[in-house]
């Protein structure tokens, strides 16, 4: 999504100046990704080739990556914009805009999850509840995130006891159909279309939590279908 405002120089000629912001961006990839994902997955096992296996894990890991940096990204535009600037800049809480941005390089050094409650606590807004939906999903969406970025290999055993990948167990996603059963749970399990929808759902449902409580209208209003895996 772009922003732009125009200017003039000695010569007479009006320059558009224009400002992008990714989160649209993120989002809306996220979801043609689970789409397609989704697609493999229903496809007739003999056109299941080892080259689909891994481009539905890839597209499955990119949905969560999107997701994350969908979330890093609207906390960086709040902080240096100001609630509402995805409206326009009429729409734009100038007052909170002013307080927020010097304080967005400070802001920014946090977890992503913990951007908003600092941005919400800052503007005196109602806060997130961290033991509700969505904020945990969305928590979770983060951390499986951060376990492909920073992945680390390890034996089945050790996966047993890891709370992350109980949590995400928990949420009792279908695998995806080619994978045998007694493969280890991540990634094999783990990554499927089931988990790239929700993660897509979890993102969008928490940032309009936290439209909610700035009391802005939800960047996504006028483009729902296109983050609706």
């Amino acid at each position: 999504m772009s922003s732009s405002k125009y200017s003039m120089d000695l010569s007479t000629t009006f320059r558009a100046d224009v400002r992008y912001t990714f989160t649209g961006q993120f989002l809306e990839a996220a979801t043609l990704f689970a789409r397609r994902a989704r697609l493999i997955e229903g496809m007739p096992n003999d056109e299941l080739k080892e080259e689909l296996h891994r481009e539905h894990r890839g597209l499955v890991s990119a949905t969560l990556m999107q997701c994350a940096a969908a979330l890093e990204t609207e906390a960086g535009e709040i902080c240096t914009y100001g609630p509402g600037a995805h409206l326009g800049s009429n729409e734009t809480n100038r007052s909170a805009h002013k307080f927020l941005n010097p304080l967005a390089d400070v802001v920014d050094r946090h977890e992503p999850l913990r951007r908003f409650e600092l941005i919400l606590h800052l503007l005196k807004r109602p806060a997130l509840d961290r033991g509700r939906e969505p904020y945990q999903s969305a928590a979770l969406v983060v951390r499986l995130r951060n376990e492909i970025t920073h992945y680390k290999s390890m034996w089945g055993q050790e996966m047993e006891s890891s709370k992350l990948f109980g949590s995400i167990k928990g949420l009792r996603h279908n695998p995806p159909p080619f994978i045998a059963p007694n493969t280890n749970f991540f990634p094999h399990q783990c990554l499927s279309a089931d988990c790239a929808a929700w993660a897509v759902i979890s993102t969008v449902a928490f940032l309009d939590a936290v439209y909610d409580k700035l009391d802005v209208p939800s960047r996504f209003e006028t483009y729902r279908p296109g983050v609706t895996p």
